[in-house]
């Protein structure tokens, strides 16, 4: 039998292990609590995956401000491709190409791009440059397949870096809008007086090009370049070396598709995170990227495409994933339901249907202590503050009509407007607020780049809000 005392001694180090286990977990708690309120002020662009897709995901101050599926399947967009062109449609100034065994793409715009033509073809394209059936022709992809559309591809072949972007179709310089009138001045003084350009400051017609393919140029439409807006980050000398950079590796693509034959691909499209952060967000909107995946974090490591100033991280902790960190299962469930709830107590419903999307504003459980006039006017701009953050974030695109509440004064219509205007100047797509139909509905459209996040989540069959069905 065990002695009073003894048993004594061991109920003291029991007590003592339960102590030291309490506050060993004490501190773990600690240390979470600590680093999520340090997570919660920042942010972060972050790749990883919920409910086992992957996903790119724009965070700032724990807000879901973007999201995007990423899936394993082949792309298009981005890569470079000899192409056979095989449907001629004149009523539409457009053609298909096969850039592959089988994969048709979509060109538009025929008869206003300078295809550059593979050497070798019978036909003298001096004499008519516009494309025709047979044709071999150097393409780019620029759009996946949506839907019942193929994707789509354009002949303004380009190439860039992070400070420059090189293009087929004109030899005219230009500057990201971004950058001021005085910068712009600058770099003309001393960048475009280099030996590729001109005296108006624009690239030569290809009198700068390696002299092997010197017998095929006549063959090749003029190219231009743009200033980025990454440009103003470092010195002129970092230019000029990047910029001659991008053009030998430019010529040399051109050089390499003089020998190639049908459906060779010249450059691969790009890595999905590297599609993300060319298309997906603006620089100036992530101070950090964040992944908890090994292989990709190796990848970005060795890549120098990562923004000059952005920390790259690698989050590792098994027992508390980065999906259940930020909660981004819910954030995503929350940006796919068609019901989105205000702070009011009103509410919205955001209904995608194939032609267009349909915005309603609805009171809701707003009460009402004012005059009705402030009463829905308060409601629409709350609405409006909300509705552009959700277009942004659903990725909603095309034409989008907007019902607010009793939207009849046309002063009341114009500062919606007003307001509407320069919410989404914000947006790096392309955004448009048209004005109110004679329904009083408000129009706006928006430049479609991909599909929608509701599109993306039926594609990677994504778990869809019960509410939704």
């Amino acid at each position: 039998m065990m002695s009073a005392v003894s048993f004594k001694r061991q109920k003291a180090s029991n007590r003592k292990l339960v102590i030291e286990r309490a506050d060993k977990a004490e501190i773990i708690v600690s240390d979470r609590k600590s680093q999520i309120e340090e997570m919660a002020n920042d942010r972060k662009l972050i790749f990883t995956k919920v409910n086992n897709r992957r996903c790119a995901l724009l965070l700032q101050d724990r807000r879901l401000l973007a999201a995007s599926f990423q899936g394993e399947k082949e792309k298009v967009t981005g890569g470079i491709y000899v192409a056979r062109v095989r449907d001629i449609v004149n009523n539409l100034n457009a053609c298909f190409v096969e850039i592959k065994q089988g994969m048709i793409c979509f060109l538009p715009d025929l008869k206003d791009q300078l295809p550059f033509y593979i050497p070798g073809q019978k036909r003298d394209f001096s004499k008519d440059p516009v494309p025709k059936q047979g044709d071999l022709i150097l393409v780019q992809g620029i759009r996946e397949a949506q839907k019942t559309k193929q994707p789509a591809v354009t002949a303004k072949v380009s190439l860039s870096n992070r400070f420059f972007a090189i293009a087929l179709g004109s030899n005219k310089t230009g500057f990201s809008t971004k950058l001021s009138s005085a910068t712009k001045a600058l770099y003309r003084k001393e960048i475009c007086s280099e030996d590729f350009f001109d005296d108006k400051g624009n690239l030569k017609n290809w009198t700068w090009a390696d002299p092997k393919i010197y017998p095929y140029v006549s063959l090749f439409p003029p190219a231009g370049i743009i200033f980025r807006t990454q440009c103003c980050e470092v010195d002129i000398p970092v230019l000029k070396q990047a910029l001659a950079g991008l053009i030998h590796e430019f010529t040399g693509m051109l050089q390499e598709a003089c020998y190639r034959s049908q459906y060779s691909c010249l450059r691969t499209p790009p890595s999905p995170w590297q599609d993300a952060l060319n298309h997906f967000v603006l620089p100036q909107e992530y101070d950090e990227l964040l992944t908890d995946d090994p292989e990709l974090y190796e990848e970005m490591q060795e890549s120098e495409l990562i923004p000059v100033g952005k920390e790259l991280r690698f989050y590792e902790d098994a027992n508390y994933p980065l999906e259940k960190l930020y909660g981004l299962s819910t954030k995503i469930e929350d940006a796919l339901c068609k019901r989105v709830w205000l702070k009011s107590g009103a509410y919205l419903i955001i209904e995608p249907t194939e032609a267009l999307t349909v915005i309603d504003v609805n009171s809701g459980k707003f009460e009402a202590s004012r005059a009705k006039d402030d009463y829905y006017t308060a409601i629409n701009l709350e609405a409006a503050r909300e509705i552009a953050y959700q277009i942004r974030l659903r990725n909603l695109s095309g034409m989008i009509l907007i019902d607010f509440i009793n939207m009849t004064a046309p002063e009341d219509q114009e500062a919606l407007i007003r307001l509407m205007q320069e919410l989404l100047q914000q947006d790096r797509v392309k955004t448009c607020v048209i004005d109110f139909t004679k329904l009083g509905l408000m129009e706006i459209t928006r430049q479609k780049t991909v599909p929608p996040l509701l599109e993306q989540a039926i594609k990677y069959q994504y778990p869809l809000p019960r509410s939704n069905s």
